[in-house]
């Protein structure tokens, strides 16, 4: 069985997202690899339509990224390429209980980072230890000890598979490779968004969710369907795309708009990039998540404090304030009760979690502790980030995971002090604010794993372009300077430089 109809529909869509993009492409090798990169996304989602069980799936994304990354492009480029394209970014399409491990596309994508690295040496760059490896080693570590508590050794084993290999591994290897192109990784990160922007524009005009019903086509309980039961809010469909949730979905588009404004001033404001960038606010719009429009006021707002433009940077978040409660779909009743749930969440469940508020307490959903909670969908949503590690990982994880927030700001002012030029500053600034945007969005999310990793992402470019620039002055440091020798013969000469 083929969801043949879903596919063609897909097809087109990334096909239109394409033709702007290959006018940004300068090189003609760039617009092959292009078409490498259109074909292979095409395959990735004829996989998840198809009745191929979901194992052979998750290996079939495995080998599309291995094939994919190129000796003249960052690694990281094909990775945000992929992590936004394929139905994967928030554990969409996932085996969630197969035997002891399950199989997401994070940990398949982790697993072609490592193949990519092994097959190009090239792109290895040497790096001392940073603070940032410890912030991220302890989260993980932490997280999983505490989610590990009172667990079965299958269910000890899942996690370690779930969050500390695939967490630990990406970003090891992208922090460990270089950033050849600053340009590049923002053009296909945006050029990716732009497509999942555009699927989810049309999934709420044509109220069609392309990836509904794969559960049944792949004949797998265990495979994560969440668009088969739509979100409304004020009587429109909110859309899903390739993402897990419209939460998840808006605040990924919300931080690729972040990265779209920095491609702008790289390139410089253009059409293609301008339908580009419109098609990412779209698709955040039609998500109808304030989350999203957070995380693109807090990323711009960072972004123009960072490149010194106070008012704008003021301006920003007070232009998204005036959106949000102007907007009568975002507004209203539904906003007021949502604010109330949220602030009645923050208060509660460190009560409700009582001696278990240090190492959380995972099974208090289930027990019963938290039914005070329960929306009107007969659900325990916390939508909060922090809240629901706090849930499962208790403070200490919380305390871990804010000690790796604060780990990368230091890294943007060692890049700055190494005198990187245009791009690379321009690209350090789009990451740290990219991460400043997540670290505020989480607190407005209850599916949080996308979000999450891409911050582990920011990271790990911050700590490969740092390194990058340590190795170019390193460099230029030792190479011979330019001295006049003295002539060896009497008589009147001019230096030779030697």
């Amino acid at each position: 069985m083929f969801l043949w109809k879903n596919a063609v529909v897909l097809f087109v869509l990334l096909g239109v997202v394409t033709l702007p993009a290959s006018m940004l492409v300068r090189a003609r090798w760039e617009k092959a690899y292009l078409v490498r990169l259109f074909f292979c996304g095409i395959v990735a989602v004829c996989l998840a339509l198809s009745a191929l069980p979901m194992i052979a799936t998750q290996i079939g994304y495995l080998l599309l990224l291995t094939a994919c990354f190129d000796r003249r492009l960052p690694m990281a480029a094909t990775y945000l390429f992929f992590l936004l394209w394929t139905p994967a970014a928030g554990s969409l399409l996932a085996v969630s209980g197969a035997y002891i491990a399950p199989i997401t596309p994070f940990l398949t994508f982790s697993g072609a980072l490592l193949l990519g690295y092994l097959l190009h040496p090239e792109s290895h760059q040497r790096r001392k230890p940073v603070a940032s490896d410890l912030a991220v080693l302890g989260f993980t570590l932490v997280y999983c000890v505490c989610m590990s508590l009172r667990d079965t050794p299958t269910g000890i084993a899942r996690t370690v598979v779930t969050f500390l290999i695939p967490y630990v591994l990406s970003y090891q290897i992208l922090s460990r490779v270089k950033i050849g192109s600053p340009e590049v990784v923002l053009r296909l990160f945006v050029f990716a968004a732009a497509a999942a922007g555009l699927l989810c524009l049309f999934e709420t005009i044509r109220h069609w969710p392309l990836y509904a019903g794969v559960m049944g086509v792949k004949n797998d309980i265990w495979t994560v369907d969440a668009p088969r039961i739509w979100l409304e809010r004020g009587g429109i469909a909110r859309a899903y795309g390739p993402f897990a949730h419209p939460l998840t979905g808006g605040a990924m588009l919300g931080l690729a708009a972040v990265a779209a404004w920095g491609l702008s001033r790289i390139r410089g404001v253009s059409g293609p990039l301008t339908v580009l960038g419109g098609l990412i606010l779209l698709g955040l719009a039609a998500t109808l998540s304030r989350s999203g429009m957070v995380a693109v006021a807090v990323g711009l707002m960072v972004f123009q404090f960072l490149r010194g433009r106070y008012w704008l940077a003021v301006l920003v978040p007070l232009a998204g304030l005036v959106i949000v409660l102007g907007l009568p779909i975002l507004g209203g009743e539904d906003a007021r009760f949502n604010a109330a749930y949220r602030i009645g969440l923050l208060s509660g469940v460190p009560r409700a979690l009582g001696g278990h508020l240090w190492f959380g307490y995972r099974e208090a959903v289930a027990q019963g502790l938290l039914d005070s909670f329960i929306q009107g969908q007969g659900i325990v949503d916390l939508v909060n980030a922090y809240l629901a590690l706090l849930v499962e990982g208790g403070l200490v994880t919380v305390i871990a995971f804010l000690l790796f927030i604060l780990s990368a700001f230091p890294h943007y002012r060692a890049i700055k002090r190494l005198q990187p030029d245009r791009e690379q500053l321009i690209l350090a600034q789009v990451l740290i604010s990219i991460h400043s945007a997540t670290a505020v969005s989480l607190a407005l999310l209850s599916s949080w794993v996308a979000p999450m990793q891409l911050s582990f992402i920011m990271v790990a470019l911050l700590v490969a372009l740092r390194t990058q620039l340590e190795a170019a002055g390193a460099t230029a440091r030792t190479r011979p300077p330019l001295v006049a020798a003295v002539p060896d013969e009497p008589g009147e000469r001019l230096p030779v430089l030697r």
